[in-house]
């Protein structure tokens, strides 16, 4: 019987194509990811799925956004320089979801450094308001008299 391309068990018998090599790939990034979260979780009866394909979620899969990614969204909206740097926004979400995905545990130091610069970047420029005490010491000026 010929074996599927693009199966672990097709890679096991010794075929190295492309497409072989890829599921592997995945495959060992899933069980590194499944056994992470196996160790996280306090589920005695917690069991990784075993199967011979490893299929990647539909791009297009709903998903809900997570607190970091909410949190940065808030703050995104009150920034003016937010419309003319689009890119920077979005690269300030993919960090966020990276933040709020907890089996990618590993790069949350990393991605929490780069979001905090990101964020810089995007605040850079925008209105400048003024501090509280600022406007405490404007209220309390006499007003100057015209004449």
């Amino acid at each position: 019987m010929a074996v599927r391309h693009g199966t672990m068990t097709a890679y096991n018998e010794g075929c190295r194509c492309d497409v072989c090599v890829k599921c592997s790939r995945e495959y060992r990034k899933s069980l590194y990811q499944r056994n992470k979260a196996r160790k996280l979780s306090a589920a005695p009866d917690f069991t990784p799925e075993r199967r011979n394909v490893t299929t990647l979620p539909a791009p297009d899969a709903e998903r809900a956004a997570g607190a970091v990614e909410i949190g940065v969204l808030a703050e995104i909206d009150g920034l003016s320089t937010a419309d003319s740097r689009k890119g920077l926004v979005e690269v300030a979400l993919a960090l966020a979801r990276v933040l709020d995905n907890p089996i990618a545990i590993a790069q949350h130091p990393s991605a929490a450094h780069r979001l905090s610069e990101t964020l810089d970047k995007i605040r850079k420029g925008s209105d400048s308001k003024t501090s509280k005490l600022a406007s405490v010491r404007m209220m309390s000026r006499p007003a100057k008299a015209v004449g």
